[in-house]
């Protein structure tokens, strides 16, 4: 390792974490390119990631009416539609930045709008009974505008299904986690940190629990409140 590299790294353990993911990512534009380009994945590919969230997607739909509008907000390749679909809710829509990503899940035949979570603007208001996020916010550039779009998008009492990398601390990946600071997922402090973002925008806690199947990460089932 450089010099250069190791007083990096150095710098990152010792100063204050940052406020907002805009103290870390100089830009709309820069995190844009980042999500498209540099961090671009297919969960489909890899056997485990796929797995676990088919898992996640059969757990957080548990006791919803087969009839529920569901939204899989940065939809990837498809994985949790096509296991909305075999648990037997139709027409479940989704959400996606990449275009490589959001063609593979509009090929499994989804309705799936190529655009970022900040601006849900193809969905009118009360659009969704449920909402999923898996692995989706810690991205995000502004994360409390992707959530009043969430919750605008649920009717009211609507659920919200999260999931987070949790404990997410260490610096070595927050250009692309850049909204952990904000979420609070770098706190292992049993998830009240990130917890309180939820509640503090309008959300309503259910329930939590901590998993390990993917990798280690927190799970938050909300509902949008009043």
């Amino acid at each position: 390792m450089s010099i250069r590299r190791l007083l990096r790294k150095l710098y990152l353990r010792l100063r204050e974490p940052p406020e907002r993911a805009s103290d870390v990512v100089r830009s709309y534009g820069e995190y844009l390119r980042l999500q498209r380009d540099v961090y671009l994945s297919h969960e489909a590919d890899v056997e485990g990631w796929a797995a676990g969230l088919r898992r996640f997607t059969a757990l957080a739909v548990e006791g919803l009416p087969r009839t529920s509008r569901v939204l899989d907000c940065a939809c990837g390749d498809g994985v949790a539609l096509d296991e909305l679909r075999r648990l037997g809710f139709r027409d479940p829509a989704g959400v996606e930045l990449a275009s490589e990503k959001a063609a593979r899940a509009r090929a499994l035949g989804f309705q799936v709008e190529e655009r970022d979570m900040h601006d849900l603007g193809a969905f009118a208001d009360g659009s969704f009974d449920l909402v999923l996020s898996s692995h989706t916010l810690e991205h995000a550039y502004e994360p409390a505008r992707v959530l009043a779009e969430l919750r605008r998008v649920l009717v009211p009492g609507g659920a919200l299904r999260v999931v987070l990398p949790y404990p997410d601390a260490g610096a070595g990946n927050e250009l692309a986690h850049a909204a952990k600071y904000e979420l609070g997922t770098h706190l292992d402090d049993g998830g009240a940190s990130v917890t309180r973002f939820f509640v503090d925008r309008g959300f309503d806690l259910e329930s939590s629990r901590l998993d390990s199947v993917r990798e280690p990460e927190i799970w938050l089932f909300l509902r949008k409140g009043r």
